[in-house]
């Protein structure tokens, strides 16, 4: 098992998975600081296991990082792109596309939704959140920040909202086939002033009520939306920015508390006047258990670049649907964890919409040699595996500098 980590505006962390008899797996894992090394390391602990035994596998790699993480953690980032190369993995070696050996999709096409940041282009992250200048961007292609802050840093984030901006941003989005949105609340005017505080400023709701008005007005009366408050909010600020925008039919209002404030969502599901979604920092079925069950999330994010792997992911899916619950995967990959994602949100009847994060990535569709993304949706097909195949050039062009390419050394 071997990475390439494609600097992008996340870093995403391709897995390269080949058995003793040359087959191979692609899986992706979300991003984290060590990420490659954890990777390695696991995979010297099952070199010589048989690759079938999927569930065999990810169980004793799960029982080996257990010290270091067993309930959350990075480590289930690095599991969850085993996983997902393993299942690639044996779907290639049957021929069959991975939804077939998941028993079958409930979808033809999976549909895609756009996620447009704040308006300007999604500014470059690296694995703690710090503010980096991708080298393949121009200055408006990506939104302003301090380079070398972390993004939750108050004034880490300087770009300021404009209105006329965010209607042509989804304007934009429509014009290239989505009929779903997500827009970020959480923008300068809008986030905590001091250090520590959770508390949006005096009257800022105002400011997003008028946000949601332009973004309705670029995208039309029938383009559905969403917003992303990414768990910056003490429990009254909620209830403000539910308010703000509850004079749209929104699709979902996401993460608006810390994740591990269980109660505190719980509660604001009774109070809240829009539907709440939320789910992707939680690890493993059992985290989401207590949120599914009093119905609290509409809708239901989990990320599958780090949920902990296909099995997690269908446990989640399953006790949603039990109760009426939509999913939505949260997804900030790159086209190889966006194209497993699509795979296994197929077989799911349950299924709203999957996340696309990279409009502003130029070399997206490049990694891979089949188009994934087309109007909005992604085909699921009768290709083995995932379904799309990589481009090993195009990691090499785009690899993050100090990361070795599936075995090749360190790129300089």
């Amino acid at each position: 098992m071997t990475t390439a980590v494609v600097e992008a505006n996340f870093d995403w962390t391709i897995l390269r998975l080949e058995t003793d008899d040359g087959q191979v797996g692609w899986g992706e894992s979300f991003f984290a600081p060590g990420l490659t090394r954890i990777i390695e390391q696991m995979s010297e602990l099952i070199v010589g296991d048989d690759a079938r035994q999927i569930s065999a596998v990810i169980s004793r790699l799960r029982a080996a990082a257990s010290g270091a993480g067993s309930v959350g953690g990075i480590v289930h980032n690095a599991l969850s792109g085993i996983d997902a190369a393993l299942w690639d993995l044996n779907a290639r070696a049957l021929g069959v596309p991975l939804w077939r050996l998941l028993g079958g999709r409930f979808q033809d096409s999976v549909r895609v939704y756009a996620d447009c940041h704040g308006g300007a282009g999604l500014m470059g992250l690296g694995p703690m959140l710090d503010i980096r200048r991708p080298r393949w961007a121009t200055d408006s292609e990506v939104a302003a920040g301090e380079v070398g802050r972390s993004l939750f840093d108050p004034g880490a984030e300087t770009e300021p909202v404009d209105l006329e901006l965010l209607a042509r941003r989804a304007a934009e989005a429509v014009a290239k086939g989505f009929d779903a949105l997500k827009f970020d609340l959480d923008v300068p005017g809008l986030v905590p002033l001091r250090p520590g505080s959770r508390t949006m400023p005096a009257g800022a709701e105002s400011l997003a009520r008028d946000m949601a008005d332009a973004i309705r007005e670029g995208a039309g009366e029938d383009i559905e939306l969403a917003f992303d408050l990414h768990w910056r909010y003490d429990f009254g600020s909620a209830v403000r920015l539910a308010n703000a925008v509850s004079h749209l039919p929104i699709l979902w209002l996401e993460d608006p508390l810390p994740p591990e404030n269980v109660q505190g969502l719980i509660s604001l599901a009774q109070v809240a006047s829009a539907p709440l979604g939320g789910g992707e920092n939680l690890v493993g079925h059992r985290a989401f258990e207590p949120l599914i069950s009093a119905g609290s999330l509409s809708v239901v994010t989990p990320d599958l670049g780090k949920v902990g792997g296909v099995a997690e992911a269908r446990r989640i899916a399953e006790a949603a649907e039990a109760r009426g619950l939509t999913i939505a995967p949260h997804n900030i990959a790159g086209p190889v964890g966006t194209a497993f994602a699509a795979q296994v949100s197929s077989t799911w009847p349950n299924f709203l919409a999957l996340e696309y994060h990279a409009q502003d990535v130029p070399f997206f569709g490049e990694l891979v040699t089949t188009p994934l993304i087309v109007d909005g949706t992604i085909e699921m097909t009768e290709r083995p595996g995932i379904g799309v195949e990589i481009d090993l050039d195009v990691v090499r062009r785009w690899a993050k500098a100090g990361e070795p390419v599936f075995g090749e050394g360190p790129v300089r």
